[in-house]
């Protein structure tokens, strides 16, 4: 059959959804950083230079006492305390971390008012100093826009996560001026798909914030005026670029378990959250007093680190005492990201190795230093991160310097081998895992644990009594077009399953037929719950003569059982193909009275083929005078009908049939008009 041209309508829907987010987000979080600018202006009085940007935050931080310099950033501490005390016990998701886990484990969404007072308690830590970057409050932002317009537009668990892609992308590239970027960092190490259709609407949403924080913040990369016209490094330099990835590797995952303790020391002092983050911040206020470089996200500290004007020592220092600010601020438990401190503490130890091989030489490197502090940038990222290709294109989109992609590569993709060697979880995977939560890794495994029975179990089962004879258990195995018949008691609920061969041993003693009962061609059922992912129903299936697997409502060790459907090994299959492909395709077969079937036929995106019982509205109308809006998106295909001596016929659904109490009907249509009639109806069925 030939493929249908064109977007569908859905698909079209989601890239507008996609450029909303885009642009709320771009918006929102340019708004935010003017909030925190204004707030940082405040607070330390920083002046306006000539250009009319603010003056670095380090400088301004230098003219306070030393009184004033711990007070700020303690008192902002105090504060993002207090108004998480709103939340009361709960932990809501936020920022980056557990937006991935949204993302990839399909469930939760973020609730408008509990990320307003996260936002806002992110802007005291941050903008009082704190050492954590702007980026996760950014994609919180734009993923609170994107899990709300989900929730009013009920899209499905797989675009919701597209969704919140999108705003992580939206959030990453409004915070770094960087859409290339943002859209790679969500495909690379939050989406893990590459696939054009969950890529495209992501670059939608990329590049929309990014125009809309370039008309508010202005477009300039964030260090392009740092480096000189041109560089020409020498091929020794570059390969020299290997051995800082592999100290970068070991560096990402001691940078890791320096936050780590920093919890873990935090959690052990008992104190109240408020006081927490308090002594978070006064731990950082007393670091700023001899080094006001560890204070905020250090973007212009970089430019001093990338430009050398910065004395060896200052770099050591740094190296060390932003690691501690950092470690301080989000061990206490303030929310924000810690992608733009690792940035700052990759280009100290880049520039810090740079020295080295200075000595080592015996002559300057020149513009190799700016080569090695952006390098060390993207390795310590790519280590931290597991995100190599992120690393290298935000180092350019920050620079745009092409010259440097060479030094950057080698590096990021050392180090994170090396890093994965070490430990196989990046800063975010850790983070869920010490929630109890499992990610699966690559897109099959994805899809089959995010992928739920419910999603792709048919209802279309038939039932008998326990107490039924056997001349009814054959009528019934010979109309219905499966070989299984569920057996349930007179409460309605499971007893067990009969299958064709269950009754062969019968057929040829008529004296057994007539004193036998449902109940005693009953074998136990293999039953899963609809809630459960296809990655517990699969192992199911090793029974090579098993078919099919009872959906239940209670788990599969309940004593009481009630039916809600079936499960096929080859429904298990192409919802795992449907995820993987990222294509919702539905295929029939059709068969004729002669028993020939057709070959496969696709249907339309979006449709499917769906056997209901009658409505009530449709009871003793024809085909053509149905009601108008329940056949809008449906087309009566094919009618069984029961006769008066239990037997079926099927009946072509022509104009003028009339459909009576008691049909099935066979219907093409859209998958949501399926689904309301069955919810209008109450029926049970495919």
């Amino acid at each position: 059959m030939a493929k249908a041209k064109g977007t569908p309508i859905r698909a079209f829907a989601i890239f507008l959804l996609a450029a909303a987010i885009g642009v709320l987000g771009g918006l929102l979080g340019s708004g935010f950083q003017l909030g925190l600018n204004w707030i940082q202006a405040t607070l330390t009085s920083q002046q306006v230079e000539p250009d009319g940007d603010l003056e670095a935050l380090s400088t301004a931080v230098k003219r306070l006492a030393p009184w004033h310099t711990v007070l700020v950033p303690t008192l902002g501490g105090l504060g993002a305390g207090l108004l998480l005390l709103l939340l009361g016990r709960r932990k809501p998701p936020f920022g980056i971390t557990d937006i991935i886990g949204l993302v990839q484990l399909r469930s939760g969404i973020i609730r408008i008012r509990d990320s307003i007072v996260q936002i806002l308690s992110s802007a005291c830590t941050i903008g009082t100093g704190g050492s954590i970057g702007r980026e996760g409050a950014n994609s919180h932002i734009a993923g609170t826009v994107a899990s709300a317009l989900g929730s009013v537009f009920h899209v499905g668990s797989r675009a919701r996560a597209v969704l919140l892609g999108c705003g992580v992308a939206a959030g990453m590239a409004t915070s770094y001026n960087a859409p290339i970027a943002g859209a790679i960092f969500v495909m690379e190490a939050v989406l893990g798909n590459f696939a054009m259709d969950v890529f495209a609407p992501i670059v939608v949403s990329s590049v929309l914030a990014t125009l809309v924080r370039r008309e508010l913040l202005g477009g300039q990369a964030v260090y392009e005026g740092v480096l000189p016209g041109s560089m020409d490094l020498q091929p020794e330099l570059v390969l020299t670029a290997l051995a800082l990835g592999v100290f970068c590797g070991i560096g990402g995952i001691l940078f890791r378990h320096v936050l780590k303790f920093g919890r873990q020391a935090f959690a052990a002092t008992r104190l109240p959250k408020p006081l927490q983050l308090a002594l978070g911040g006064m731990i950082v206020g007393v670091i700023g007093i001899w080094l006001p470089e560890t204070w905020g996200n250090g973007i212009e500290v970089i430019n001093s680190i990338a430009s050398g004007n910065s004395a060896l020592t200052l770099i050591a220092s740094l190296f060390l005492w932003k690691v501690v600010a950092t470690a301080a601020t989000v061990g206490s438990g303030g929310l924000g990201g810690i992608f733009t401190p690792n940035l700052v503490i990759g280009a100290a130890f880049g520039s810090f190795f740079a020295a080295g091989i200075e000595a080592l030489r015996g002559t300057p490197l020149a513009a190799g230093q700016v080569a090695f502090a952006f390098a060390g940038m993207a390795g310590l990222t790519a280590a931290t991160m597991h995100a190599p290709v992120t690393a290298v294109v935000l180092v350019f989109e920050l620079t745009r310097h092409y010259e440097l992609t060479p030094t950057v590569m080698l590096c990021s993709i050392v180090a994170s081998i090396v890093a994965n060697m070490l430990d196989q979880d990046s800063y975010y995977t850790e983070a869920l895992r010490q929630k109890g939560q499992t990610m699966p890794h690559g897109l099959e495994e994805l899809a089959i644990r995010t992928t739920y029975v419910r999603d792709v179990m048919r209802r279309d089962v038939v039932t008998i009594r326990d107490a039924a004879r056997f001349d009814e258990v054959m009528k019934l195995l010979a109309s219905h077009r499966g070989d299984t018949l569920y057996v349930v008691d007179g409460q309605n609920q499971l007893t067990g399953r009969i299958q064709l061969q269950d009754v062969k041993n019968f057929l040829n003693d008529p004296s057994l037929c007539a004193a036998v009962i449902a109940a005693d061609l009953t074998r136990p059922v293999v039953a899963v719950h609809a809630d459960d992912s296809l990655a517990t129903a699969l192992p199911r299936f090793d029974d090579p003569e098993l078919a099919e697997l009872a959906v239940v409502t209670t788990g599969p060790g309940s004593q009481t059982q009630r039916l809600l459907g079936r499960l096929r090994h080859q429904d298990v299959i192409a919802g795992i193909s449907s995820e993987v492909l990222g294509q919702q395709q539905r295929r029939a077969r059709f068969q004729d009275a002669d028993g020939r079937k057709s070959g496969l036929i696709e249907l339309p995106a979006g449709w499917e083929l769906a056997d209901l019982d009658v409505p009530d509205a449709w009871i003793g109308h024809a085909i053509d005078v149905l009601p108008g809006g329940d056949l809008r998106e449906l087309v009566p295909l094919l009618v069984v009908r029961r006769t008066a001596d239990g037997a079926s016929e099927r009946l072509a659904a022509t104009q003028d049939l009339v459909l009576q109490d008691g049909d099935d009907v066979l219907v093409l249509g859209r998958i949501e008009a399926i689904a309301r009639l069955r919810a209008e109806s109450g029926a049970i069925s495919e």
